[in-house]
């Protein structure tokens, strides 16, 4: 009952040894790239309060989840980062790293109950919230709980997925749908949500032709125009619907998932400058049909304007070119040409000005934008017969 898990967690904290909370501490400095020695850490005297900060860092890794519950019903601080850890991460978001999405319910429920939206958005040294995290790491159950909890799922479109993670970290891969068909339905469930369109044709509604969307009774996610639609998506989905509600059964605070808000996606990606509309390999009389494939161009879906927009022309070339040289993705940052197919390995919270803003991969159809964790759908559309084909020296490009 409740008074032998109080005394449970009391005996515990009581007889905690000073190494296990100084481990603890050295775990978490691991993420920031500092860790003390042998030395340093004989010499640190954690307060009362600070040792249980450091108590519930513990349980929201190393215990199940109603043996963390017992601690916080103490009153133990759950929003605070590790004293010396030399990170600001704090449990939450610990725990969407560390997979523990009964831990994850635990602090969500209790960030609801208390008023405090803002920790569901808790990022880690990368800033990189648990929702984000949960779909990296392929993890259905967490982004069910994140989902419930009414977390910002528009910030969940990784551009990079994690695999093998081992004490909250692993290998990172590019996003890659057959390897990693989890991962892949996670993104595409999301992408669903937040966007209102179609989980298995893309399209958002009567603007298109489709019918009135729906969203999947079980997960409350993925969205789509038809039951042919959902029918032919099932293979996918499947993978993860039963998981995601499994894990949004855990956050009792929220009676449903809360509806995503469309119309504030305003920052989650750069607009488009007119240098991107200019193409500086054609001379002012030049007919861009005698050096590119006119009849297609590429477009994002607007979740805001709830409309397909067309990338601008040199952008939309760009996309086409790379995809005919068997290009897994195209790399591009609005307004800056020279960024074009630069990127950034190790992701910062202040990335230079010189490299690419925006992946888009073929294989997925998505536009994600790598510093804001945003994505977007994209299409190929044909508008136009084809051009004969021919050869162009000037830009060395077969057609």
């Amino acid at each position: 009952d409740d008074r032998y898990l109080h005394a449970n967690a009391t005996y515990h904290i009581e007889h905690i040894q000073h190494r296990r909370i100084l481990k603890t501490i050295n775990r978490l400095d691991t993420m920031s790239g500092r860790q003390y020695t042998a030395e340093e850490m004989s010499r640190i005297k954690l307060t009362p309060s600070e040792e249980q900060i450091v108590t519930v860092f513990q349980y929201t890794t190393d215990q199940p989840a109603h043996m963390l519950e017992a601690v916080l019903s103490m009153k133990f601080p759950y929003d605070k980062p590790c004293p010396y850890a030399g990170t600001q991460t704090i449990p939450i978001n610990l725990a969407a790293q560390h997979q523990k999405h009964e831990n994850l319910a635990v602090l969500a429920n209790l960030a609801i109950q208390e008023g405090r939206p803002e920790l569901l958005e808790a990022g880690d040294t990368k800033g990189r919230s648990p929702a984000f995290l949960a779909v990296c790491k392929g993890n259905p159950e967490c982004l069910g709980v994140m989902a419930k909890a009414g977390a910002n799922l528009r910030h969940a479109c990784p551009v990079t997925w994690e695999i093998n993670p081992n004490n909250g970290q692993g290998s990172l891969i590019d996003p890659e749908p057959r390897g990693f068909p989890v991962t892949h339905a996670l993104n595409q469930t999301v992408l669903s949500f937040v966007t209102g369109t179609c989980c298995h044709c893309f399209k958002s509604g009567k603007s298109e032709g489709a019918g009135d969307m729906k969203t999947c009774a079980r997960c409350g996610l993925a969205m789509y125009c038809s039951k042919e639609c959902q029918r032919d998506n099932w293979a996918q989905h499947k993978k993860v619907c039963k998981r995601i509600k499994a894990g949004a059964n855990l956050v009792t605070a929220n009676s449903k998932i809360p509806e995503p808000v469309r119309n504030g996606m305003i920052g989650d990606f750069q607009p488009f400058e007119a240098e991107d509309d200019e193409d500086s390999a054609l001379e002012e009389d030049d007919d861009p049909a005698d050096y590119y494939d006119t009849s297609v161009v590429w477009e994002y879906y607007d979740a805001a304007a709830a409309d397909w927009i067309g990338y601008p022309t040199r952008i939309s070339r760009s996309i086409e070119r790379l995809q005919e040289l068997g290009s897994p993705r195209y790399m591009y940052k609005p307004g800056n040409k020279k960024a074009e197919g630069k990127e950034e390995r190790g992701l910062s919270t202040n990335p230079p000005s010189f490299v690419s803003t925006n992946h888009i991969y073929y294989s997925d159809m998505i536009d994600r934008q790598i510093y804001t964790g945003a994505g977007r759908r994209v299409r190929r559309r044909v508008v136009g017969p084809k051009p004969k084909e021919k050869l162009h020296t000037d830009l060395g490009l077969p057609r």
